[in-house]
């Protein structure tokens, strides 16, 4: 049956192209030629901490399926538990000198206006011990024995001292406002340190709670390679293991860009995958890659030189599964067919089915994989 059906295909295609002189456009060769495909769907992620540190417990075990958030390892906590309790230690002395610092401001500024009635009880008694100096004088010019030397001595002894007390007075409200003014300074800075510690205390946090490593994604754990005690440090060369995210499985399919001309998104998709051999999957075109490694330069002082700009002449599309829960359960990494179904040539749709179809047929007489030579 596999072979009559081939050689319906290849009478078929002789027709339309040599007797009907049909010509080859973009769209009837992309409807019928069928182009390799490769899951995408999984993230694969070179797994190392936020944080260095000790392992304390292990949880997740090679390739037992995970929910996003759960637990995979813990890091011995406690030297991040430590720096925790001593941030907050500094967090609640920067809070602590801040209430101190505004006691010293309502001090400070409560004792202004106390050096201010000092200075206004002082003049009051300034200008009573001139009057009276001046009293004194005015009888003593009128008529010397009206009164004595002594009493006009004690009269201006008096005021000089009324005058000296208005002098302090002020200093006292100068210093009084200088001593408000500095107490508020102090309230300033301390007030400006505790965001820093709040900042570090954030941060310290932050790194302890980095010592449980969580599934960043529904996935997997592959090449574990950790065990109680392992030392784990977050650098790309001592990865703890490999995670593969399998939250957003999708399809790859590698094109001539010729035959992407009429692919639009949303056009429909039927593909065949090797490990599961008999089975048609569907799906829809997300969007195409309109880029490729050919248009990509490392940025250097030398010119690029012709002969070595190359190009496969290749584009990918992304492919969505039409049932998600299908694709969830499907091998990452898979190889297989695709065809698309574009909105014109749909008289040659015909002949990309029976294709694909027959694709999926001999998937369990044929490799899917060369072997090596």
């Amino acid at each position: 049956m596999i072979a009559f059906l081939i050689i319906v295909y290849v009478a078929i295609v002789l027709v339309l192209f040599k007797v009907l002189r049909i010509k080859p456009t973009a769209y009837v060769i992309a409807a019928m030629i069928v182009a390799g495909v490769f899951m995408i769907g999984g993230v694969v992620v070179v797994w190392t901490p936020y944080v260095k540190g000790q392992v304390k417990a292990i949880y997740a075990q090679a390739l037992q399926p995970m929910k996003k958030g759960e637990l995979l390892l813990e890091i011995d906590p406690a030297p991040y538990e430590y720096t925790v309790k001593q941030v907050e230690a500094q967090l609640a002395t920067s809070k602590a000198n801040v209430k101190q610092a505004e006691a010293a401001l309502a001090t400070a500024n409560a004792a202004v206006p106390n050096s201010q009635a000092n200075l206004d009880k002082a003049k009051a008694a300034d200008e009573l011990a001139k009057t009276q100096e001046q009293i004194a004088l005015n009888i003593q010019r009128a008529d010397k024995a009206a009164i004595s030397q002594l009493n006009v001595a004690k009269a201006t002894q008096e005021r000089e001292q009324a005058d000296a007390a208005v002098q302090q007075a002020v200093a006292g409200v100068v210093q009084a406002q200088a001593s408000a003014q500095q107490a508020a300074a102090a309230v300033q800075v301390a007030q400006s340190s505790v965001p820093a510690v709040e900042a570090q205390l954030q941060d310290a946090r932050f790194n302890l709670a980095q010592c449980k490593m969580l599934a960043p994604g529904d996935g997997y754990v592959v090449n574990w390679q950790v065990q109680i005690g392992t030392m784990l440090v977050p650098a790309p060369i001592a990865a703890a293991g490999t995670f593969v995210n399998v939250s957003d499985t999708a399809v790859a399919a590698v094109f001539p860009q010729n035959w992407l001309a009429n692919v639009e998104p949303g056009n429909d998709v039927e593909m065949v995958l090797n490990p599961y051999p008999g089975r048609l999957f569907l799906g829809k075109v997300d969007y195409v890659i309109a880029a490729t490694g050919g248009g990509q330069f490392t940025t250097s002082g030398t010119i690029p030189n012709a002969a070595r700009i190359g190009s496969d002449g290749l584009y990918a599309v992304r492919i969505n599964f039409t049932d998600r829960a299908v694709a969830s359960k499907l091998s990452l990494g898979s190889g297989g067919s695709a065809t698309i179904y574009t909105n014109k040539g749909k008289a040659t749709h015909v002949i990309s089915k029976v294709a694909i179809r027959m694709k999926k047929w001999l998937l369990y007489v044929m490799p899917s994989v060369e072997k090596p030579s």
